[in-house]
């Protein structure tokens, strides 16, 4: 069963829209015990989702072409991700200009998606951080995984998941939490989720061959497993077993999730609702919806549209905005553009044996 037969992954979005969710309550209610680090988990469930989607994608392309057409990749890419949040950082910008909001922090690295190195200290563009590691990811592993292969790649992406505890663990060492960018927030530091979702798409069809493994996703004990993660993720302290261990479970825990939804996505209760209309569309716009529940859910600030219920008002409003006006938009232009620029070459006739000697 080839993972990506289909242009939708079922489950898909409606994990999505519990990621988006999880990021966003934890916005809402930050002094709720150790309730910010459930904002911390929906951030890890979209990195496993990203190396999990885009692997996949690049593995039917392999499969389809034995080769990765970078050019339409990045082509792709820059359409989906750079309009939205682009759109994102002008609306900030002429909030700033107009006074509606105040900060002294420059835009530079927000706009070079290198913020999860050089960390704004404002609010409203804090969250570009994951964003910026999700587009080092995909800058970086289309070329690693033409360079490698299909066969090797496995490798790579089990010891990224060895070493980069080790990573974290050390600039802990060095920095304690004065320096979030390295333990936190850099690319080093969350490149082991990305890795941990590539290495499902890696494994998937072996892994569904595998009675054992089959078995624990068919079975009613599986409930133990988002319990478990949910505890896990709790688990902040010892600050050195929540940086070397717990983050290595949990990215675990949640690929293990993320193939249960799609394996049973029509099996049981759960499986359906992830696939109901509200969760997909929630989940379809979850991309705009992380942009937009920044500003809204800033507790720094005591602006009217801070306040309950303006703010989940402006986070509807303008992630409607961003997706109907902008994101559905350059999707389309994508659409038209890719049908234009990469056409589908002519099947050639088969070659004679003789042609096949010869070369």
């Amino acid at each position: 069963m080839n993972l990506l037969a289909n242009n939708r992954i079922p489950s898909l979005d409606g994990l999505r829209t519990i990621s988006v969710a999880l990021v966003v309550l934890s916005h809402f209610l930050p002094a709720v015990g150790n309730f910010s680090n459930v904002g911390m988990l929906g951030v890890k469930f979209f990195f496993v989702i990203s190396g999990f989607l885009i692997t996949g994608l690049l593995l039917k392309e392999i499969d389809k072409t034995s080769d990765i057409n970078l050019i339409k990749f990045y082509f792709r890419r820059t359409l989906r991700i750079f309009p939205p949040y682009y759109f994102y950082l002008l609306v900030i910008f002429i909030a700033l200009k107009f006074e509606i909001i105040s900060f002294t922090e420059s835009f530079k690295s927000s706009l070079t998606y290198t913020s999860n190195y050089f960390v704004p200290e404002t609010w409203n563009l804090l969250h570009t951080w994951s964003l910026s590691v999700e587009e080092q990811f995909y800058l970086i592993f289309p070329f690693v995984l033409i360079f490698l292969g299909t066969r090797k790649i496995g490798w790579l992406l089990v010891g990224l998941i060895i070493i980069c505890p080790l990573l974290r663990l050390a600039d802990y060492g060095l920095y304690s939490e004065s320096a979030k960018m390295w333990i936190y927030y850099g690319f080093h530091a969350n490149a082991d989720g990305l890795a941990t979702g590539c290495l499902l798409a890696v494994f998937y069809e072996r892994l569904h061959k595998n009675e054992f493994y089959l078995r624990i996703l068919d079975s009613r004990l599986f409930l133990i497993v988002p319990l478990l993660l949910v505890t896990v993720n709790s688990l902040t302290e010892p600050r050195r077993f929540y940086l070397g261990a717990t983050f290595t479970i949990s990215n675990f825990l949640i690929a293990l999730c993320i193939d249960w939804a799609i394996t049973n996505y029509n099996h049981n209760f759960f499986g359906r609702f992830l696939n109901t209309a509200p969760m997909e569309q929630i989940g379809v716009m979850s991309y705009s919806i992380y942009l937009w529940q920044q500003p809204f859910l800033n507790h720094d600030t005591v602006l009217w549209f801070n306040t309950f219920p303006y703010n989940f008002i402006g986070i509807a409003l303008f992630s409607c905005l961003s997706y109907f006006a902008v994101e559905k938009l350059s999707l389309r232009w994508r659409g038209r553009l890719e049908k234009r620029f990469f056409k589908k070459k002519p099947k050639l006739e088969p070659l004679s044996a003789l042609e096949v000697t010869t070369g």
